[in-house]
């Protein structure tokens, strides 16, 4: 037997496995991209609701790795405790199992119409939609194109009496377990390991204790990516990969007992074909059998263990204790993280929690800086200072995450709101620009100048004038909380008061000309310093209606 040969090709047709499922998964995101972000948003209305959505969601990823990931994120940010995680991931290992069922049909000679048609779909249509299609196409071809290479690639072990020998000794579930756990673990997929199983059993060299013994170790090894994942993140994170290990370690347990009836329960519950038999019997039963063993143990195992969510997240809690939490810098994001690139739907939604947290920010520095300009102190312009230089690198860190999620896959609606809240973004470093020169800076100088401040001219027109710019920014940053469907009507609002807004800015200058007297020297600073001060405060006001213009026509 020519063992470099075999090798290659087993390990070329699973580069082609792991290359079609990478496409497919793209594509099914992009599809199905903005709906994720409901599913997500409706997970937590209880347990079996999360089970439904942890399922979706990874059929739709085609990894339950990226979904537990995905979980690890989430709760590192404060948006999902450890208990609401539990059934996404017990829906998690339930999806999973649809990709298994999917390969697990004989369609290779499909293989070559899939790959032609996905190609040129993707290739040469003008909508996004066909392309992405297009995209699925061609993954299940080189999907099913892969296994075939791998199944080509054993048949020769048919007739090699020691890997005969090594397979009947794997009905021994231990060695199984072990294989199907560490070798799970190196490729980071389940599927691939379900993919080889397959195709083994297609050639008549796996018997189904065996599979369903590897099936119960690649649901371990698994959960390595998730746990690698929660390094050097809060405890809480670390749990979510401990709650993804505890379920499967409890599951491999409830069958491993039972390997012998599992293995009857589903020969009796799956096609047969009575009239073979050895060999060719186990290639025509073995793959629905194997996908079918691995829904049944993903079904069971949910059905037993969804009782106790809360003595999972318990336990997993007692395995990792919780540590006081430090705050993070007021310049690190909070929300932003790798696992949600995974998905363009699911990191939009994380950037517009950062950059409503950076509009909150900044509209609390203009708070301070607007006081600032009436009376203040050097330690008081310094912290404002520091919490400038905060608020710049959050926007460094929204800025660089967009230009992440640009280069990721995504729909063509995905991409116009990731240059829309780039825009956005921009706008409020606008904002902070203008605090920070206009405001902080100039009473900085008049500070070095043993300079007043300008209490003298405040009164209920200036207080009126800036008191409705800062309404008006309020509004636009609220706005960004919103839903997607209640953002446009919200940006429409924020846009309306603009020449209430100019009329009071030429009430303010009027009220600043009338209170000074422009024949003294000190008098005309001040007024020159009062109506820069105004003109600061309009080019706010026009930040934010460019904000809100934005929202309105990139459909945010």
């Amino acid at each position: 037997m020519k063992l470099i040969p075999m090798l290659g090709s087993l390990l070329g047709g699973l580069a082609l496995f792991l290359f079609g499922l990478e496409l497919l998964t793209d594509g099914f995101k992009t599809i199905a991209g903005p709906k994720l972000q409901t599913i997500l948003g409706r997970m937590t209305a209880n347990r079996f609701r999360g089970v439904v959505a942890g399922g979706v969601v990874t059929a739709i990823l085609n990894s339950s790795t990226i979904t537990t990931v995905l979980m690890v994120g989430f709760v590192s940010a404060g948006l999902m405790t450890l208990a609401q995680t539990v059934p996404m991931i017990m829906g998690a290992n339930i999806g999973s199992t649809f990709t298994a069922q999917i390969i697990a049909f004989n369609v290779s000679a499909l293989a070559p119409f899939m790959l032609a048609i996905g190609f040129l779909g993707r290739a040469f249509a003008t909508r996004e939609l066909l392309r992405q299609l297009g995209s699925v196409l061609l993954g299940f071809g080189l999907l099913f194109l892969g296994i075939q290479f791998m199944s080509d690639a054993t048949h020769p072990l048919r007739t090699y009496q020691p890997f005969i020998d090594a397979m009947q000794n794997m009905k021994g579930p231990l060695l199984g377990i072990v294989v199907g756990a560490v070798f799970t673990a190196i490729v980071q997929s389940s599927a691939a390991t379900l993919a080889i199983i397959i195709a083994l059993g297609a050639q008549g060299l796996m018997p189904l204790e065996a599979g369903i013994a590897l099936i119960l170790g690649a649901n371990v090894g698994t959960c390595g990516t998730a746990l690698l994942a929660a390094i050097g993140r809060p405890p809480e994170a670390l749990q979510v990969g401990i709650v993804h290990l505890l379920f499967n370690v409890l599951g491999v347990l409830f069958f491993v007992f039972i390997i012998p009836q599992l293995a009857d329960f589903v020969r009796a519950i799956s096609p047969s074909s009575p009239e073979l038999e050895g060999a060719a019997r186990l290639a025509a039963e073995t793959p629905r059998q194997v996908a079918n063993t691995h829904t049944i143990f993903s079904v069971g195992s949910t059905l037993i263990l969804i009782w106790f969510v809360g003595p999972i997240a318990r336990f997993a809690r007692w395995l990792v204790p919780d540590r006081p939490r430090t705050d993070v810098g007021a310049g690190e994001p909070v929300y932003l993280d790798d696992a949600s690139l995974a998905a363009a739907s699911l990191g939009l939604e994380k950037v517009y929690l950062e950059v409503e947290r950076l509009g909150g920010m900044i509209l609390r520095t203009l708070k301070a800086g607007l006081a600032a300009t009436i009376e203040t102190t050097p330690q008081d312009l310094q912290t404002l200072l520091d919490e400038d230089r905060e608020i710049d690198r959050l926007t460094s860190s929204i800025l660089h995450y967009l230009g992440r999620l640009s280069e990721g896959e995504h729909s063509e609606d995905e991409g116009r709101k990731i240059v829309g809240l780039t825009q956005v973004t921009s706008s409020l470093d606008g904002i902070r620009d203008v605090v920070t020169s206009n405001l902080i800076v100039a009473r900085q100088q008049r500070i070095d100048e043993a300079a007043a401040g300008l209490s003298r001219l405040r009164d209920e027109h200036t207080r009126e004038f800036v008191q409705a710019v800062l309404n008006n920014l309020e509004q636009v940053i609220g706005m960004l909380h919103r839903t997607g469907s209640a953002r446009a009507p919200a940006a429409a609002a924020a846009m309306t008061p603009k020449p209430e807004i100019e009329a009071l800015a030429a009430a303010a200058r009027r009220s600043v000309f009338d209170r000074l007297r422009l024949t003294e020297k000190a008098d005309v600073l001040d007024f020159r310093r009062a109506t820069d001060l105004i003109e600061a405060i309009r080019q706010i006001a026009r930040f934010a209606r460019r904000i809100a213009r934005t929202v309105r026509d990139q459909g945010l």
